[in-house]
């Protein structure tokens, strides 16, 4: 299949920070959406090693397994893009095309360039494919607009917050859009360490620092990026300070390769004052720790989680759990909004990953993989290509 083939070698290319392609794609990137370009790089590169030919095949197999050959593009896919990375934008385009859809984009507030620049180096490599997207830009409040596009189209893809997707869903009612969709709203992301594993350092060392990549690679802004880790067992006063400051060794270390970028002044200010109230109340309660450096910062606490996961913006909080069943209880209010989690386990591991597959996590994955999926992942929970085909019975 062409597709298969145009968009394996762009992968391939973006894959090549030398390749003339990998620029085209970043162009502009870095300056609108705030990302630093060392993470923007490391994000990029890592889309491109997932996104080759072989693994597409892997997505169309579990997508589309016994289907491959009656299967038929559903028509016109509309995408309200996300606005928080690049590559989110470029794998749902690539995932509508690959299945010969015409693809029509409206790209994130806080992402500009992602859809263009693929379009761009798309045309590069397959001209044909590239004339099958298209972007739209009108304003969010331009109901006319909205409506007309919506209108147009047969399958729709929304990418945001909860609120944002509900007033996309509820537009499109208001445009007798009676296609296919779905909805990717607001999720988190966490890590599981068990407390068995602190008997060998090298281990801890390891997963520490992948979880230093998982929190600050993009400055923890996507919906795959560390928000929180939870401690699993017993665990005494040596061991929380061998977590402590091993996790504050390695993350040290990963911010000097992936320093802070530039985050909604918003987020950032109330990551801020999470801190604030942290390092105060470390001070007069020995059940709490805080461990900065350079734009980067764990805060830790000993027993039951609070209400939120964590502040985010390169700030992990860092909570404790006393088996199996008590990470249950305390995950129980995120149910069906946790992405992926990044485990490290020992003779509990069957447990945990049970525990979170009740909770609803769409992915598991090793400390440092957050943010690297691969092209055949359950994307926010859907199969591969769903909404994206018609399949057909015929004699």
């Amino acid at each position: 299949m062409r597709e298969f083939e145009a968009i394996g070698e762009l992968a391939a290319r973006a894959a090549n920070p030398a390749d003339p392609l990998h620029a085209l794609l970043t162009a502009g990137i870095a300056q609108t959406s705030g990302l630093h370009p060392a993470s923007l790089e490391r994000l990029v590169v890592l889309w491109g090693q997932h996104w080759q030919r072989d693994e597409l095949q892997k997505a169309l197999r579990r997508g589309l397994h016994g289907h491959a050959r009656t299967f038929r593009p559903v028509g016109r896919v509309a995408i309200v893009a996300p606005g928080n990375l690049c590559v989110a934008t470029w794998q749902a385009i690539a995932e509508a095309l690959l299945v010969g859809n015409r693809v029509t984009v409206r790209p994130g507030s806080g992402d500009p360039h992602a859809a263009d620049n693929f379009a761009r180096a798309l045309r590069h490599i397959d001209p044909f494919l590239a004339d099958r997207l298209e972007i739209q830009r009108f304003e969010r409040g331009d109901r006319t607009a909205w409506l007309r596009w919506l209108g147009q189209s047969d399958a729709l893809l929304v990418f945001g917050g909860d609120e944002a997707t509900g007033a996309v869903l509820q537009l499109a009612g208001q445009a007798q859009f009676v296609g296919r969709v779905r909805l990717h709203g607001h999720l988190q992301s966490i890590g599981v360490l068990s407390t068995q594993l602190l008997a060998d350092p090298d281990a801890l060392r390891r997963a520490a620092a992948g979880w230093a990549v998982d929190a600050l690679l993009a400055d923890g802004r996507g919906c795959m990026s560390l928000r929180a880790l939870w401690l699993v067992g017993a665990i005494d006063d040596a061991g929380r300070s061998l977590v402590r400051s091993t996790l504050a060794t390695e993350f040290a270390s990963v911010a000097n390769e992936l320093p802070a970028g530039r985050v909604d002044p918003r987020w950032q200010a109330q990551s801020q004052l999470a801190i604030e109230s942290h390092a105060f109340a470390a001070t007069v309660s020995g059940e709490r720790w805080l461990e900065r450096g350079a734009g980067w910062a764990i805060l830790g606490t000993q027993g039951p989680t609070a209400a939120a996961l964590g502040p985010g913006a390169r700030a992990l909080a860092v909570w404790e759990a006393t088996d199996a069943r008590d990470l249950q209880r305390q995950l129980t209010p995120w149910q069906h909004k946790l992405s992926t989690a990044s485990v490290a386990l020992g003779a509990d591991r069957a447990h945990v990953r049970d525990l979170l597959e009740r909770l609803g996590v769409h992915r598991t994955c090793a400390p440092g993989a957050m943010q690297a999926p691969p092209a055949d992942r359950a994307p926010d929970g859907h199969v591969p290509f769903s909404a994206l085909v018609r399949l057909s019975d015929r004699a």
